[in-house]
């Protein structure tokens, strides 16, 4: 039978070449008046096409059912496309508020329209009729079923009210948490002897004063902690960073965790994590337990040996052995272990990785790895001046397969940190292919007078990742956006973490650097250190990633009340110390809490697992096969969310997942590990 359903991932890619038709016009200069008219009339629009979609008589079917209530979603989310997004990037605080306004009231009417136990009704015996015949329509099916009744349209009316009160309340709640973030704007103050070690080039984009410079405090600026010589000012900072809006977002944010779990309970749910994992990979949340404490008390060993590594490299640094390793410590440690076991240094590194070539040379390695060309758009429609657009297109067939925008450094109010956002997933429209558009919103810093920005090996990484999701966007050929707006939520990350492995192969980085004044890619004596230094703390990384992983599941397993606080500080202390630091609150710095990763935040673990073994594909080949990069974007990019993860896994590497690479990476037996 499986044998069947990987075999039909071919076929049905088959099915479907529709031509390219034209693409949505986004106006990116809608004033605050113009997103909120638009907004309503899409809302009304939505409301009234499915009142009329219940009110049909006679026998449910696919046709009747399920696709006018797919198109009719989608059509509400191609109309409000830019008035969505607006929010993340606009320069305007009065288009972003009404930017974030509509969020709030298309994510209400969107709620109120999967709760609605007359769509349940309908869409359960238009799933029942059989009618649904290709694999694409069944799948759409599938998932608006398990939608719907996931949403509370199954509960009896006075519990169904209850819900859709409470998931309007916290979309509310979710869109402040990250309103206040946005517009925080902390900064602390350092004297002029106080920035020593940190480049000329950072530096010269901090504002001075006086007797120094004002170093803001936020996503852009975490350098300051890696670079920063004096203990005293990167703890001031560290702690900076760690109250940015939290007299606002700590309440907000234990007050989403309570409306969560009621809303789990109405459900049917013991918890939020339970309710969060029932419909992804995992499947419960003492599976997604088990697997982090597996691998956390797997990587101890070598955890704790970097931290030694740290706290050395700390106390030589500032010439006192008995210094101990503090939170603000890290980073700053991190680098110089990486600088003194490797002989990497980080501002060297920078001098070859100058934004503008390191963009056309990673375009240059997904051209030829998944057949696409890039053809920059000038000028670019949209929402400020600095953004880069590009056309994406198939190399084979020329065909149009969307656009991509580039937003990559800071401003007041924007997205702080950096993501993609898939503001119009792929789509079939009367036959036509309605083609993707996405946006990388990144906070690089920005470049000194008269020098281009220059960007760390993990700025890099971090770019190779977020354009994984981009062409995820991009690449994918089903005919409904329910199916091509991702995969499974623990699986999403796996195909961008693949991805970052190239970031790390010494033919990638001698192709995508260059120095900033003479030309010349990274030296190979400079590739080996900085391939050598990827073992330096992973081990920390990675174990720093799984207690997160753990606080965020007791976040959403302890009931409505959870001081967020003591959860953070009491976990941390028990598995990873540093993670922690009386007074603070990162619980709210670390925002993914609340922007999608709720109960989820061990997808990153758990898809990592499969994102190594996918790589071995590419590892044992050669690195830029184009044969092996269509088989990874026909397998698993174009049929996105049409098959499960594991069937779309094993259809690509020719069997099962395993983790023998993942573990491989840290040097441990998979087999022993996996017994623990």
């Amino acid at each position: 039978m499986l044998g069947m359903i990987i075999a039909a991932i071919n076929v049905a890619a088959t099915l479907l070449a529709p031509q390219a038709g034209p693409p949505v016009a986004l106006d990116w200069e809608m004033n605050a008046s113009q997103i909120a008219t638009s907004c309503d009339a899409a809302i009304a629009a939505l409301r009234s096409r499915v009142d009329q979609l219940v009110a049909i008589s006679g026998k449910r079917t696919f046709a009747n059912t399920v696709l006018p209530l797919e198109d009719a979603t989608a059509d509400l989310n191609d109309g409000l496309a830019a008035q969505l997004f607006l929010f993340n990037v606009a320069t305007d605080p009065a288009t972003r508020q009404a930017s974030l306004a509509c969020q709030t009231n298309a994510g209400d009417a969107l709620s109120a329209v999967d709760a609605d136990p007359r769509l349940y009704a309908a869409v359960n015996a238009a799933a029942q009729s059989g009618t649904a015949k290709s694999v694409y329509d069944r799948k759409l099916t599938e998932r608006w079923v398990t939608t719907l009744r996931r949403s509370g349209a199954a509960l009896d009316p006075a519990r169904q009210r209850e819900y859709v009160m409470r998931l309007r309340e916290l979309t509310e709640l979710q869109s402040r948490f990250g309103e206040n973030l946005a517009n925080d704007t902390t900064t602390i103050e350092i004297m002029r002897k106080q920035a020593d070690g940190i480049p000329r080039d950072l530096l010269a984009t901090y504002s001075r004063t006086r007797d120094g410079f004002i170093v803001p405090v936020n996503e852009s600026t975490l350098s300051f902690l890696q670079y920063a010589t004096g203990e005293n000012v990167r703890k001031a900072y560290y702690l900076a960073y760690n109250d940015r809006a939290a007299n606002a977002n700590v309440p907000i944010f234990e007050r989403a965790i309570a409306v969560r779990d009621r809303i789990a309970h109405l459900l049917g749910y013991e918890s939020w994590a339970d309710y969060q994992l029932a419909d992804r990979m995992a499947g419960s949340s003492a599976r997604v337990e088990k697997f982090l404490n597996s691998i956390t008390q797997s990587l101890h060993a070598s955890t704790q040996a970097e931290i030694d590594d740290m706290r050395v490299a700390i106390a030589n640094d500032g010439h006192d052995p008995s210094a101990t390793l503090e939170p603000w410590d890290v980073r700053r440690a991190e680098y110089l272990v990486t600088k003194e076991k490797a002989s990497v240094d980080a501002d060297e590194v920078r001098q070859y990785f100058p934004v503008q070539h390191t963009i056309a040379a990673v375009l240059d390695i997904y051209h030829t790895l998944l057949g696409v060309d890039f053809t920059q758009v000038v000028p670019a429609n949209a929402w400020t001046p600095d953004v880069l657009e590009y056309r994406v297109n198939d190399s084979q067939t020329g065909a149009l397969l969307g656009y991509t925008y580039f937003d990559l450094y800071p401003r007041p109010g924007k997205y702080e940190h950096f993501a993609n956002f898939p503001i119009l997933p792929a789509r079939v429209v009367a036959g036509n292919a309605r083609v993707a558009v996405a946006a990388i919103v990144g906070n690089w810093p920005r470049p000194a007078a008269g020098e281009p920005a220059l960007l760390t090996h993990a700025d890099v990484l971090t770019f190779f990742h977020e354009f994984g999701h981009d062409m995820a966007t991009l690449l994918a050929t089903a005919p409904y956006e329910t199916l091509t707006s991702g995969f499974r939520e623990d699986f999403v990350e796996a195909p961008s973490q693949m991805l970052e492995n190239f970031a790390w192969q010494p033919a990638i980085l001698k192709r995508v650097s260059s120095n900033w004044k003479t030309g010349e890619p990274l030296p190979d004596d400079l590739i080996t250190k900085i391939v050598a230094s990827r073992a330096n703390d992973d081990a920390y990384e990675t174990t720093r990633l799984l207690v997160m992983s753990t606080i965020d599941m007791e976040y959403h397993s302890e009931g409505p009340r959870v001081d967020t606080t003591a959860v953070w500080a009491q976990t941390s202390a028990s598995l990873l110390p540093l993670l922690y630091y009386p007074g603070t609150c990162p619980q709210v710095a670390f925002d993914h809490l609340m922007d999608g990763y709720d109960a989820g935040l061990y997808a990153y673990p758990w898809a990592k697992v499969y994102a190594q073994d996918l790589f071995t594909a590419f590892e044992h080949g050669n690195l830029l096969d184009p044969a092996i990069g269509m088989r990874y974007r026909d397998d698993i990019l174009a049929p996105a969310m049409t098959y499960e993860p594991d069937v779309e896994v094993r259809r690509f590497l020719g069997r099962p997942m395993n983790p023998d690479a993942f573990y491989a990476e840290f040097g441990i037996d998979a087999t022993e590990a996996m017994r623990q």
